[in-house]
């Protein structure tokens, strides 16, 4: 393919998406359809027309109480095809700079773009999760100055948080203390993968992780090999608890005796139970990940 043939190939994948934005914004009978920004004929590259486009994405959207309260999913809708505008794009700084430009007038219409980012962009489970564009987002309100400095130091926490242990990057090491009394380091587990389980004994969904881990064939199955090793650190709750509470054997069942983990907030620990998947380098390859995704990722390695 030349690189005229190519030029058209990338504008009319661009043009079919664009036309795909405009159809998935639709929503029933009784609501508006997402008002789409028209890109001018000037501009003829698909860079500069996906760049326009995310830009100027929000500029005719009615963020009115009466909308935001009537339009059932629409603001889920465009936000999640805005994000599928961004492999397009090259100007993602200034399009999500313009997008919090819009959000930050109205606090309510923040707090509710807000949990729409947290639920698309920052849960693993999303269809648009990425990391990198929430803390872009998290990284726009925190240089907003429509918002105060109060709000804008609760932004930067999260961001903060958000930035701790992320995949590609070295998980933060600690101590912890076992069963037989020894001390052991993040760092000295030596497994080819080792999957880090932050838990509490007496939580609920906790137990039905440990539960679904140890009935995965997939899972044991590496676990047996010793390809995979399980590291189960008890971050919360009565230490007694923990020593009386029951883990498969070939488990590594700890504890954060001094309490470090949550105190010097070594990791992003916003529910329980939290897993993070790491090589034998202790490099983070999943954060906060489920274990249906963690047992399709393992059975791709094998």
């Amino acid at each position: 393919m030349g690189l005229y043939d190519s030029v058209i190939y990338k504008f009319f994948r661009l043009t079919v998406f664009v036309m795909f934005c405009v159809m998935a914004c639709g929503v029933s009978a009784q609501q508006k359809a997402f008002p789409m920004p028209l890109i001018p004929t000037t501009l003829s590259t698909p860079a500069e027309r996906a760049n326009y486009l995310a830009i100027h994405y929000w500029d005719l959207y009615d963020f009115s109480e009466e909308t935001l309260s009537h339009s059932g999913r629409m603001s889920e809708q465009a936000f999640t095809d805005f994000i599928s505008i961004m492999p397009y794009v090259t100007e993602r700084d200034s399009a999500f700079a313009q997008f919090v430009s819009h959000i930050t007038d109205e606090k309510r219409v923040l707090r509710r773009f807000f949990d729409i980012a947290q639920k698309y962009l920052a849960e693993v489970a999303s269809p648009v999760y990425n990391e990198p564009l929430y803390i872009l987002f998290l990284q726009k309100l925190v240089e907003s100055e429509k918002l105060k400095l109060s709000e804008r130091e609760l932004y930067a926490h999260e961001l903060k948080m958000a930035c701790k242990n992320r995949v590609g990057e070295k998980a933060a090491d600690f101590s912890f203390t076992m069963r037989n009394d020894k001390c052991g380091r993040l760092s000295r587990v030596e497994a080819e993968y080792l999957l880090l389980c932050f838990v509490d004994p007496e939580c609920d969904a906790c137990v039905e992780v440990k539960e679904a881990l140890a009935a995965s064939p997939v899972i044991g199955k590496m676990v047996d090999d010793g390809a995979l090793k399980i590291l189960a650190v008890c971050v919360e709750g009565d230490q007694e608890v923990w020593r009386n509470s029951s883990l498969p054997k070939k488990w590594i069942n700890a504890f954060d005796e001094k309490g470090d983990i949550f105190e010097n907030q070594l990791y992003d620990i916003y529910t329980l139970p939290m897993l993070y998947l790491l090589n034998n380098d202790k490099i983070v390859l999943l954060k906060d990940v489920k274990v249906r995704f963690l047992e399709k990722y393992l059975s791709e390695l094998q």
